[in-house]
């Protein structure tokens, strides 16, 4: 009879994460917006990669975060982007499993939180020093590379370029952490229910990670630790997405009395 239990628990859970990976998959092909400079896209897949960490733990959980997504890159014509997809997207799904167990240690997710966001903080100020210091109005070699990397017309329009991207990462490192705490209490609040930092704080840790793992990516693959820089912006917009559809089914599940993590 044990056995049984355990052989019919292992069964569900397989069969879980299989209908997970399904989803991920479909969440990263259904909607994609291609992001100019890199070759990738961004999609609503990370908001399932939330979920699927949630639902299966950290192990299932990073098979359907990993998998899920490098086979939405096969299929989706982005085959280059598979390989570095699989490893960064099934460290995120095991990050967000890891910080909603309850073996996790109470309270080590917020610190972990704090090391994440600080390190960031740190990142998108070497980065922009990088924008601010080597690009000029001068004409140069290294100029003239991102002109052809970037598809851009004038020295003038990468200046212009330069000029966006280095705003949009003062205002991610400044109000970025406060937007998504703000809709996390927002989202529990409307649909009162007790809100679990937990969550919250993983998603932040992971989708740290994620656009950390995207530049690193993009940096071995193009040869160029510069254009990488102009699609940060974008992965954050990706990550808000997916954390705010994350609460909200989260919310939904919380009221439906679901048991999390499945058994």
């Amino acid at each position: 009879m044990k056995n049984t239990y355990f052989e019919s628990s292992d069964i569900k859970k397989i069969t879980y994460t299989g209908l997970m990976t399904a989803l991920v998959l479909l969440a990263t092909l259904v909607i994609k917006v291609p992001v100019p400079f890199t070759n990738g896209y961004i999609h609503l897949g990370d908001s399932m990669i939330f979920i699927a960490a949630i639902l299966l733990g950290w192990k299932y959980g990073a098979f359907a975060a990993g998998v899920g997504s490098a086979l939405a890159d096969v299929i989706g014509g982005y085959a280059h982007w598979a390989i570095p997809t699989l490893i960064i997207k099934a460290l995120m799904g095991a990050i967000v499993g890891i910080c909603v167990s309850e073996k996790f240690r109470k309270k080590m997710y917020i610190y972990l939180s704090i090391v994440f966001a600080g390190g960031f903080a740190i990142f998108n100020v070497i980065l922009r020093n990088i924008l601010s210091s080597k690009i000029s109005l001068e004409t140069n070699a290294l100029n003239n590379n991102l002109l052809d990397e970037l598809e851009l017309d004038s020295v003038e329009e990468l200046i212009s370029l330069t000029n966006r991207v280095e705003t949009q990462l003062l205002i991610i490192t400044i109000l970025i952490p406060l937007i998504i705490l703000g809709l996390s209490l927002l989202v529990a609040k409307l649909n009162n229910i007790k809100f679990k930092p937990a969550y919250t704080f993983g998603f932040v840790i992971a989708g740290t990670f994620m656009v950390f793992g995207y530049y690193i990516a993009s940096y071995i693959m193009t040869g160029n630790y510069i254009v990488p820089i102009f699609s940060l912006p974008w992965n954050m917009v990706q990550f808000i997405m997916g954390l705010i559809i994350a609460n909200l089914i989260v919310a939904g599940l919380n009221k439906s009395k679901l048991s999390i993590p499945l058994k």
